[in-house]
């Protein structure tokens, strides 16, 4: 998710806002910079980090001695197999940290997404189905304005699966409301299930109830905290 249209300095103004900032008596400890969340492309990470070492250089020859780097947020989840291995991302970081930033350097993240996407599942029920042009379709209690906001928010798909086991087919997916904005997949691979019947979403912990709203007086989905 590309933020820089709303935040952030240009690289090329980042040490005249340092020096703005010490000639206020202000201290300026570090810069920090966000790849946008769900960052699935590294090449973003170490073009950042090399903009945020131009910075650094550049600050240095000017008299500010900055101590720290926040490299933000954006590591991924692992929604599906198209997302890669964290431990690759975090290989190639490291590698250019060490190499763009010298000791003594602080280094901190904000891995909130990677952190608590897997500690929730979400489970709806089927109260609704219909066969359209051909293709088996499920309406949930449950949809874009409650646990799955972030298919509008967040740019996420969430897979759907079921408890009951056979034959799939490709399906669609809606919530309960009446907009036909509400709708949590085109494309899911589901088998042929009765009104009643409970589906799931896994790694719905980060951005998703968070969003929920009551919309059309539908209420949010029900937290239950599971301890083990």
């Amino acid at each position: 998710m590309e933020l820089s249209s709303k935040f952030g300095a240009l690289p090329g103004d980042a040490v005249d806002l340092i020096a703005f900032a010490h000639n206020n008596k202000l201290e300026v400890e570090g810069i920090s910079f966000h790849v946008g969340s769900q960052c699935t492309n590294v090449h973003n990470y170490s073009q950042a980090l090399h903009l945020a070492a131009g910075v650094f250089g550049e600050a240095k020859s000017r008299g500010f001695d900055l101590k720290l780097i926040d490299i933000g947020g954006g590591f991924p989840a692992h929604y599906d197999d198209t997302v890669p291995a964290f431990k690759s991302l975090a290989k190639t970081i490291n590698t250019e940290l060490d190499r763009l930033f010298p000791e003594p350097i602080e280094i901190l993240a904000e891995p909130g997404r990677f952190l608590v996407a897997s500690a929730a599942t979400a489970v709806a029920q089927i109260i609704g189905k219909a066969v359209r042009g051909g293709k088996l379709c499920y309406y949930l209690n449950d949809g874009v304005y409650h646990t799955y906001s972030g298919v509008i928010f967040d740019h996420g798909q969430y897979h759907m699966r079921s408890f009951r086991k056979g034959p799939t087919q490709l399906c669609s997916v809606f919530g309960p409301t009446c907009d036909a904005l509400d709708t949590i997949s085109m494309i899911e691979q589901l088998p042929d299930m009765d009104l009643g019947e409970l589906v799931y979403s896994e790694n719905m912990g980060a951005y998703a109830a968070a969003s929920s709203t009551f919309f059309n007086g539908f209420p949010p989905a029900k937290t239950v905290h599971v301890n083990q």
